[in-house]
């Protein structure tokens, strides 16, 4: 059976689809629970954010603005308790797809310093 042009494309490349809702059921936590303040707070935020946010959040975490063709839940993105203080940004472990988050104090300051971390971002300035 031959493929489509459009199905190369995303076994080659991945879906530009984003689904942040299968990314947030299907989110494994490391010194946090689904139901920590931070964590709702996280996912207040990123549900809200414009569809460019978003991407960046995924190309900061995981190294590509793209979905895998298995979809979100072939992510296994995990979000793990930062101890550090909460006047720090997210870090990530793109390998890992892995998001090192402070436990912030409000929804206000998490956003701010996730858009911060997200935005701001280059890796090995290879793009």
């Amino acid at each position: 059976m031959l493929l489509r042009p459009e199905e190369v494309e995303i076994l080659v490349c991945g879906s530009p689809e984003l689904d942040m809702h299968a990314l947030q059921r299907s989110t494994q936590y490391d010194g946090y629970a689904k139901t920590d303040l931070t964590i709702r707070y996280f996912w207040d935020v990123v549900l809200g954010f414009p569809l460019d946010l978003q991407k960046k959040l995924l190309h900061f975490t995981t190294g590509s603005d793209r979905v895998p063709v298995g979809g979100m839940a072939d992510l296994n993105f995990k979000i793990s308790k930062n101890e550090t203080s909460t006047n720090w940004l997210p870090v990530a472990h793109t390998c890992f797809n892995q998001l090192c988050l402070p436990p912030y104090k409000s929804k206000k300051d998490l956003k701010q310093k996730l858009i911060i971390g997200i935005s701001n971002s280059e890796g090995f300035g290879l793009e």
